[in-house]
């Protein structure tokens, strides 16, 4: 048992409790997607603000309807829109159109396609409901209702809400603005042509691909192992305006693992190592009010230990209150076989009430990613888990 590593329930709650929601800006709401309520929203108005009608058809009041069939007089029309005046009386009718107001002295509306049109009259043959067809002012929300709660993500849906409520601007917490360091030599562009040696860059694709999902402002720069490069580069980054710092590789103990020097002597540490795979070596500090992560430089690593811990950290910094991967539990559908030290991150895909891992599960695979869309959590203490047994999923964002 890796004693001196700490468990990833530890390591997530110590990060749910380090970070905090980040301050507040002002912004209009059809620029607000994707941003986090720091404050409750009060209707300003009714809704629907005037009582309307639901579709296209005629306005009339009920006791009109005594005798059938009825024969209406048509007095006018109210397009969707205008203002227009009418003291509807008993026989009489007003052609409307979805959205129009509904005029005084109506209290139902019959489908355009319900009645018969003659000189100037509408036929009506059936009974007809009070409030047929009619949207009443306030019938959704009234004025100075609490409609949408502080900690709301503003989706499509909220921001089409508030703006049919006339709310133009919202308060919002920021999001917090990343800059990400990948390190090695061995690096190269996807493109370029590839040298013996070399690999490309996946890293850096994949946490921009991710933070972007996010709407995220971010910055990439890659270093090569070069401890003077590093250090110029983290001294110039912890200067500007980043909130997180996440840095890919070298934070092991190998030779030329120079982040693990940087964050060892630069940065106050949280906590480093946590006992699972993939990403044991992970780093998690605090230098002034930034945070910086430090994440192991294989693929699979890099993605599961950002939407296991920087997922929730970014999550906690724009005011979410959930900020972890949805929980859910589902039956195995093949065994599992692994080191009983530490939980393992499987990739897996959910299919009705099973999950199944998926193959290719080393660190440096990424193949296992193409229809996952969730992490096994294989726990700590077995070494084998049967096929049939039910175990934790997290549900990925994607």
């Amino acid at each position: 048992m890796e004693r001196n590593y700490i468990t990833f329930e530890e390591a997530r709650e110590i990060i749910k409790e380090s970070v905090k929601p980040l301050s507040s800006v002002y912004l209009p709401v059809v620029k607000a997607g994707g941003y986090v309520l720091t404050e409750d929203i009060f209707s300003p108005v009714d809704l629907p603000l005037w009582t309307n009608s639901a579709v296209d058809g005629y306005a009339l009041n009920t006791e009109s309807l005594k005798n059938l069939p009825a024969r209406l007089r048509v007095i006018g029309e109210i397009k969707a829109g205008e203002v227009k005046r009418y003291e509807l009386k008993v026989g009489e009718a007003v052609k409307i159109f979805t959205g129009s107001v509904v005029p005084d002295g109506a209290d139902a509306v019959i489908e355009v396609e319900k009645v018969k049109v003659e000189n100037g009259y509408v036929l009506i043959l059936n009974e007809i409901k009070k409030l047929n067809n009619i949207r009443l002012r306030g019938e959704e929300v009234k004025k100075g209702d609490k409609v949408v709660k502080k900690g709301t993500e503003i989706t499509p849906g909220v921001a089409g809400f508030l703006s049919m409520m006339g709310i133009s601007h919202v308060k919002v917490f920021r999001k917090p603005k990343v800059f990400v360091i990948i390190t090695g030599s061995e690096i190269m562009k996807p493109g370029e042509r590839l040298k013996k040696g070399k690999i490309y860059d996946a890293n850096s694709v994949s946490l921009s691909a991710s933070l972007g999902k996010m709407g995220i402002d971010h910055k990439v720069k890659h270093i090569k192992d070069d401890l003077a490069s590093m250090r110029h580069i983290f001294s110039e980054v912890i200067r500007k305006d980043f909130d997180i710092i996440i840095f890919t590789g070298g934070v092991s103990v190998g030779d030329y693992d120079f982040v693990r020097d940087i964050l060892m002597n630069k940065v106050e540490k949280i906590f480093y190592k946590v006992r699972q795979k993939p990403g044991k070596p992970l780093f998690f500090g605090r230098k002034d009010e930034k945070f910086i992560f430090g994440l192991p430089g294989n693929p699979a690593a890099v993605i599961t230990c950002f939407y296991e811990y920087v997922y929730p950290a970014i999550r906690k910094m724009m005011g979410f209150y959930e900020i972890f991967l949805p929980e859910d539990e589902k039956m195995l559908s093949n065994d599992i076989k692994k080191n009983p030290d530490r939980l393992y991150f499987l990739r897996g895909k959910v299919r009705g009430g099973e999950v199944e891992i998926l193959p290719n599960q080393d660190s440096h695979m990424l193949s296992s990613f193409v229809g996952c869309d969730c992490f096994v959590l294989a726990s700590e203490g077995r070494d084998f888990i049967s096929k049939g047994e039910k175990v934790k999923i997290h549900l990925l964002p994607w």
